[in-house]
């Protein structure tokens, strides 16, 4: 198997079909599809069904594009070391991200980066923790910073803890509600949150049930950030954030605590790479912004506390 073949198969399958796989690679239709033929014919299978509105891949194809995505990735940020190596400024970067990463550390490891490295082209994908977990064991991503479900057991490794925050329950600002004191003052109101998982839902339940309450009734699931804010700010709905995040300038104009008698646990914000992964020069210095912004944040909550 050649490189350019595994690429073709990988810019097939993110593109949807061999004219845009062609676009995408600046090849030829007719390259791309020698390439595609050749590769079957080296694996001795089919990997393309091929269809009056383009392509789809087979089983084996799916199989086989797992690991084209590890290989040509691989191949790329060895390609973007050696350059840099004689002097070339350049390469990209992939890096996963929960909310609560966006909220707190990023933005300013963010900034360090950039003071220094102008010329890395950057791309941040927000996803569940268990989507950064496939993405980052298929070389889609460099690197990971978020929370991750309480249920995992272990991180992958290479993966540490930057921080421990603490939690709140909010609400908009000028809110009746701001001023409620237990679980059961919020109890009929609605509760606003991002999780695709479905355990926000489970944490909620074991929450309310510790407290000798049912669940709230109303319990609503939006992905959208912007959504998100708007559905926020403007109606009598609780969410459950960090307080670093809550502390941010922008969010403290729009939100109050609600400093309930209950006891919320830790989000846990991590830094995960990919299992037996090699990090690029730029993966590397970024995740010592990372992880510089993380000690900063840890060093002033000491001093607070």
């Amino acid at each position: 198997m050649k490189h350019y073949q595994l690429r073709a198969l990988v810019a097939i399958a993110d593109h949807g079909g061999i004219h845009a796989a062609a676009r995408a690679l600046f090849l030829s239709q007719p390259a791309i599809t020698k390439a595609m033929r050749e590769l079957e014919q080296e694996v001795g299978l089919p990997l393309l069904l091929r269809k009056s509105r383009g392509v789809t891949l087979t089983p084996a194809g799916q199989t086989l594009l797992t690991r084209a995505r590890m290989i040509v990735r691989e191949l790329e940020r060895a390609e973007e070391d050696l350059a840099n190596l004689k002097g070339n400024i350049g390469g990209r970067l992939a890096i996963g991200v929960t909310p609560l990463a966006g909220l707190t550390i990023l933005p300013q490891a963010f900034a360090k980066f950039r003071a220094s490295s102008p010329e890395i082209e950057l791309s941040f994908f927000e996803y569940s923790s268990d989507q950064i977990y496939d993405n980052l064991k298929n070389g889609s991503l460099d690197f990971a910073v978020g929370a991750l479900a309480e249920e995992r057991i272990s991180l992958p490794t290479g993966s540490t803890e930057l921080l421990s925050l603490p939690t709140s329950l909010a609400i908009r600002k000028g809110s009746r509600y701001a001023s409620s004191r237990s679980l059961a003052e919020l109890q009929d109101l609605e509760w606003l949150h991002t999780d695709l998982t479905g355990r926000h839902n489970l944490f909620l339940g074991e929450l309310f049930a510790s407290h000798g309450l049912r669940p709230p009734r109303r319990i609503t699931r939006c992905s959208s950030q912007s959504l998100f804010y708007q559905l926020a700010m403007q109606n009598d709905v609780v969410i459950y954030w960090s307080q670093l995040a809550l502390s941010a300038p922008i969010l403290q104009a729009q939100f109050e605590t609600i400093h309930i008698n209950a006891k919320l646990p830790d989000l846990k914000l991590n830094l995960m790479i990919r299992e037996d992964g090699l990090l690029t020069r730029a993966a590397e210095y970024f995740i010592q912004c990372v992880q510089q912004v993380a000690a900063q944040h840890t060093q002033q909550s000491s001093i607070r506390t």
